[in-house]
């Protein structure tokens, strides 16, 4: 219902502020405001595994920006490409000095467009949730998954992604039956040289199995087939992408009312994804409303310029002006830090 909601909300706001749903990327006016301590009033910088890097709340005139429900990066670690879960795509450059995340710069915003190169229109078909960039035969691309309809889609840029039209991709036969605004959340990009061999890889938000696990699928390659992904403790995943150990790191989101929101991260082993397998792994990270997070929907992984693994985080605002849009930026100290640790 609040999805629900926030889409009307949305697309009213989008008429009343007259903007045309143009295909193209157009600029976007983003005003930024630093984060410098994610324990509110504390200046703790390790969190389980993590170190705070740095963080920033995000605000724009465009009224029906935000949402953003996804986000991966560009080799470089710096360039990013965002979804909104009404159908926008999102891209711009994070500034960092000393390493610490500081502003945003040339941050630009266009519809995602059908495969008949018009806007997707109603939230059903515009509830874009999961993100990964690639490059397929020298042209950037980008895995899509898209919560309402279930199904994943591949963009290849033509020649940017905002004007890309979607290639519908074959999920495995099993992923049938998905609950409506339940269902694919979540995709990483298993590495190339792992016993996935690259494949797109899906977990579900709360789409559960008969023993009440997250369902979840292996899109291709020599392991394709559905697994499960333990659930625990009420949490939803929404999001997930793949350390350079090869470990599947889990964004997971639990709402307590009238409490807030709660976030956590779970590392699973890499080698124990297969078809079949039931699968777990520590909380390397938990935080709630005591922290600066809020409805916490996005990661991504990349590799910054000292080699470490650099964890982006960001949270959708559903369009209420009671939620804020947040990117925040830790760096994995590797396994073996306060797994299961709570931050506050």
């Amino acid at each position: 219902m609040k999805k629900a909601l926030a889409a009307v909300c949305a697309m009213i706001l989008a008429g009343s502020a007259g903007i045309a749903l143009a295909a193209g990327f157009v600029p976007e006016p983003v005003r930024t405001a630093r984060i410098d301590y994610f324990l509110i009033g504390r200046s703790q910088t390790r969190f389980g595994e993590f170190e705070f890097a740095g963080g920033l709340t995000l605000n724009s005139t465009n009224r029906a920006f935000g949402g953003l429900s996804g986000i991966d990066f560009r080799p470089d670690g710096k360039s990013f490409v965002a979804i909104s879960d009404n159908g926008y795509w999102f891209r711009g450059t994070l500034e960092r000095e000393e390493g610490r995340l500081v502003g945003i710069r040339d941050a630009e915003w266009a519809p995602m467009l059908n495969g008949k190169g018009n806007p997707l229109g109603a939230k059903r078909n515009a509830d874009a949730e999961g993100l990964r960039l690639t490059t397929i035969d020298g042209r950037e691309a980008a895995y899509v998954s898209f919560e309402q309809t279930n199904e994943l889609r591949l963009y290849r840029a033509n020649p940017d992604l905002s004007l890309a039209r979607p290639e519908p991709v074959k999920l495995p036969r099993s992923a049938t039956g998905l609950v409506k605004n339940r269902g694919l959340e979540t995709v990483a990009l298993a590495p190339a040289e792992g016993p996935l061999a690259g494949s797109p890889v899906l977990v579900s938000e709360r789409s559960l199995d008969r023993k009440g696990n997250h369902r979840s699928w292996i899109v291709r390659g020599p392991l394709a087939g559905a697994f499960s992904v333990v659930r625990s403790d009420d949490f939803d995943v929404t999001d997930g992408a793949f350390l350079p150990n090869g470990d599947l790191l889990l964004l997971e989101r639990r709402v307590i009312m009238p409490f807030g929101v709660g976030m956590r991260l779970r590392r699973i082993a890499g080698d124990s994804i297969r078809p079949g397998a039931l699968v777990d792994g520590p909380v390397v990270m938990q935080a709630d409303m005591l922290n600066q997070i809020d409805n916490m929907e996005s990661l991504a992984v990349t590799t910054d310029e000292q080699g470490r693994a650099r964890i982006t985080l960001v949270s959708d605002d559903n369009l209420s002006i009671l939620q804020r849009t947040l990117i925040l930026e830790f760096i994995w100290q590797g396994p073996g830090g306060s797994a299961g640790t709570a931050v506050n």
